[in-house]
């Protein structure tokens, strides 16, 4: 059982990751003047290449930890099946520069089981509430348009493609601290 304040804790922190990703995002970007959101991937921040490369990688490792707090007790409260493994694969790519074989393996499988925990739940959420079916329907699109985007190129770099997987992980995040907040019983 998890505890009132653990929950209380964990929503507050839910809701406020979209804020902690924007301010943290945007110290980054102004750290790095030469990075472009068309021509870059996010990680290109975090380079072997990079002098600066500690302040991305310990900015996506800081916000995995503290992602994980929400993730973990949504999924003691049946909110999530697979966000916690998806985190720990997100701090990794703050610990595998993009130079390294592991980087992009932990990358794909950061949004790949994000999106699919969001799938999940959203079907299983919608047997409730058929509004919810939204979040699988969303969680899919977004994914043919990460992989549209990527294939087709449009943009140079990937920084686009990452940022609209990013922007539902993060809405769903900020769903589950309502749901945390004020739906799970406690």
């Amino acid at each position: 059982m998890v505890s009132v304040e653990l929950e209380r804790l964990a929503s507050y922190i839910a809701l406020s990751l979209p804020v902690i990703f924007i301010v943290g995002l945007a110290m980054v970007v102004h750290a790095n003047p030469w990075f472009s959101f068309t021509d870059n991937a996010l990680s290109d921040m975090g380079s072997l290449k990079n002098p600066d490369r500690w302040l991305f990688n310990g900015f996506v490792m800081f916000f995995a930890v503290v992602a994980m707090i929400p993730a973990v007790v949504a999924f003691r409260h049946g909110l999530s099946y697979l966000m916690p493994f998806a985190l720990v694969f997100l701090f990794l790519v703050g610990v595998f520069p993009e130079e390294t074989p592991y980087h992009t393996p932990s990358a794909v499988l950061f949004y790949v089981l994000a999106l699919t925990d969001i799938a999940l739940v959203g079907l299983k959420l919608g047997r409730k509430n058929p509004l919810n079916y939204v979040w699988s329907l969303l969680s899919v699109l977004v994914f043919l348009t990460m992989l549209y985007l990527i294939r087709t190129r449009i943009f140079k770099g990937l920084a686009i493609p990452e940022l609209v997987g990013a922007s539902l992980i993060l809405a769903w995040f900020v769903y589950l601290g309502v749901l945390l907040r004020f739906e799970t019983p406690g």
